[in-house]
């Protein structure tokens, strides 16, 4: 093993345990997942059904947490949180590589166009990788929490002495346990699953979340999904041995989330469900397991670790051992080393410097462009809702535009001819009309395309 890899190897150990819960509408599942330096093990997982209704739900979830931490003998352990799928969201940009120093700044410029609700409604974790064979733009993933759901989630488990250290999403969880399992190389899968009585895909690549979305497995099988995908957001991956990974038994092609699992990391007769999996995903998170570190927790509400424990001792016998190894063959290598420092340094000066001056001249750009921009007036959610309650069942959108004054809708449905009239009977809506002619969809189907003016 050269240096490199020792310090890579030193930059992922830890000493601690780690917790992962994945909350869902109906069940809950709970994992205990411990590291010793770069050793993990996965000591127990457990999933229980949550039958209360939705004001009992948290001391159900709480006491669950309570007899987990109890029977497993965890006195001390780092607490991450998966939010079901329908308290989170997940969008996606393109920027030059240029921007890559400032993805944090253009995501929170940007946030408005990426979701559908205000930006002070959510909160945000963002990673980014590069796309083309050159690098020159990148795709940044942009994950976001609603603010109710992640404030609420973390001030029930305060309040019972179980602060939380990180709040994620499902399929960024899902995506880090699919990571663990196949290691560090370059891997990329559709995990298939079933989410209460919906159909979902997760597509994960080279330990980053990529896409999450639901499909009707009746009408549209997995492996045509996944292509899609997969065509649509990561194309260079065509042909690159993509795997599909499933929770049953949905193709005869796909592997098991259980199956993937190293046999050294789980105990004897663990098989973890794909909700089990998700807070495995959680939990290996907080051990530095995962590419991405995506929480969802804003900074003054992270749980910050106290102290000098176990951890830290052993980390810093570790750095000890090593730099006593490394002693000699770095005092033969110093005077060599230094020179060429030198040099280099020398050489990279007027480089940094300008560089330093064009994010300088970039930083203030855009704090020129973020005074000029105006906020919203109006919030684009009560004209989603009523949207929402105006089609009927039988017809469904595929594109909702919020331009100004004006929405622009495209979709699907039994009778396009009717909607009109709904529409116009809303009080948020006004003098609707076809942008384009409909078309004959499927046998009793019409796609259609509609602008309408929004109320005052």
């Amino acid at each position: 093993m050269d240096i490199r890899q020792s310090l890579r190897r030193l930059a992922k150990a830890d000493f601690a345990d780690a917790v992962g819960m994945a909350l869902g509408e109906r069940e809950v599942s709970i994992a205990h997942v411990k590291k010793r330096f770069n050793a993990v093990t996965l000591v127990s997982v457990e999933t229980r059904v949550v039958d209360a209704p939705p004001e009992g739900r948290w001391p159900v979830i709480l006491d669950f947490l309570r007899e987990f931490l109890t029977s497993n003998g965890i006195d001390s352990a780092r607490i991450s949180v998966a939010l079901p799928r329908r308290a989170t969201l997940l969008g996606h940009l393109q920027l030059p590589a240029s921007a890559a120093e400032n993805v944090d700044s253009v995501v929170t410029y940007e946030l408005d166009r990426i979701f559908p609700a205000p930006a002070d409604e959510l909160y945000v974790s963002s990673y980014w990788r590069n796309l083309g064979s050159v690098g020159e733009r990148i795709a940044v993933s942009v994950v976001a929490g609603l603010r109710e759901q992640v404030d609420a989630t973390h001030r029930e488990m305060e309040a019972a002495g179980f602060a939380p250290s990180a709040i994620t999403a499902t399929p960024v969880a899902l995506s880090d346990y699919y990571y663990f399992c196949r290691g560090d190389g370059e891997a990329t899968a559709g995990i298939i699953y079933r989410d209460g009585d919906r159909d979902c895909l997760t597509v994960a690549s080279d330990g980053r979340l990529i896409s999450t979305v639901h499909f009707d497995a009746a009408t549209e099988s997995p492996v045509d999904r996944l292509a899609r995908e997969v065509e649509s957001l990561i194309p260079d991956k065509i042909g690159g041995g993509v795997e599909l990974i499933a929770d049953d038994d949905v193709d005869e092609r796909a592997g098991t989330l259980a199956s993937i699992l190293p046999e050294k990391v789980a105990s004897s007769g663990i098989e973890p469900t794909w909700r089990e999996a998700v807070a495995i995903g959680a939990a290996l998170g907080q051990l530095n397991e995962s590419a991405t570190h995506v929480n969802l927790l804003p900074a003054d509400l992270v749980q910050a670790e106290e102290g000098v424990g176990i951890r830290e001792m052993a980390l810093a016998a570790v750095v000890v051992v090593l730099a006593a190894t490394l002693a000699g063959s770095i005092a033969v290598k110093n005077l060599t080393l230094s020179n060429a420092l030198a040099s280099e340094v020398s050489r990279l000066e007027p480089k940094i410097k300008e560089v330093t001056r064009q994010e300088d001249e970039n930083r203030r750009t855009l704090e020129r462009v973020e005074l000029l921009e105006q906020p919203r007036a109006r919030s684009v959610l009560a004209y989603l809702k009523a949207m929402t309650e105006a089609v009927p069942k039988t017809a469904y959108l595929t594109t909702f535009r919020y331009k100004g004054d004006k929405l622009e809708v495209d979709g699907i449905a039994e009778n396009a001819s009717a909607l009109i009239a709904l529409l116009e009977r809303s009080p948020y809506f006004k003098n609707v009309e076809f942008t384009a002619p409909t078309t004959k969809y499927l046998q009793s189907q019409e796609r259609f395309s509609l602008r309408m003016e929004l109320e005052q």
